[in-house]
């Protein structure tokens, strides 16, 4: 069944099911499940990028995976996510953050100021760093321009980043 899941995951869009999947099998298999580890990781090393596949590599002839890990996430039923894991990825996945980008470049590009203060206030709330990347990268390519608070809001990123 959990070989299954993660077959069915893998035909979901984004990183975040397979990697759930993944978790909640690894955490239910000890090391005498090699072979199935290993071909659920092989299944899903491709959608997890190498960081991540390296992470789960180290516990194929492994014992369980602990419930609390930092390899678990919101898609894990099994698996819980542990508190060492970024502020950002606790309260949403890097796809979830590609797709909030996304959304604000087409507000910006709209010229929609409401739809770019909420995508400055969703970088503040969640300390998304990554979509406020990815959005500053496209904007300065497409030479569109920074709004209002735009500053501000970099300013308190640095900061959040720079606490422990």
């Amino acid at each position: 069944m959990h070989l299954a899941r993660v077959h069915a995951a893998m035909q979901l869009e984004g990183v975040e099911p397979v990697q759930g999947a993944l978790a909640d099998l690894f955490a239910c298999f000890d090391a005498a499940a090699v072979s199935l580890k290993r071909a659920a990781l092989q299944l899903a090393a491709p959608r997890l990028g190498e960081r991540m596949a390296r992470s789960f590599e180290a516990w194929v002839a492994a014992p369980v995976l602990p419930c609390i890990t930092p390899l678990a996430n919101r898609w894990s039923m099994f698996a819980r996510p542990s508190a060492d894991i970024s502020t950002r990825s606790r309260r949403c996945s890097a796809d979830d953050s590609r797709a909030i980008a996304r959304q604000a470049l087409a507000a910006f590009q709209a010229q929609d100021t409401d739809g770019q203060e909420l995508f400055l206030q969703h970088c503040l709330s969640c300390q998304d760093r990554l979509a406020f990347m990815l959005l500053r990268r496209e904007l300065l390519r497409r030479n569109l321009g920074f709004p209002a608070g735009w500053g501000a809001v970099e300013r308190a990123l640095q900061r959040q980043a720079a606490c422990p």
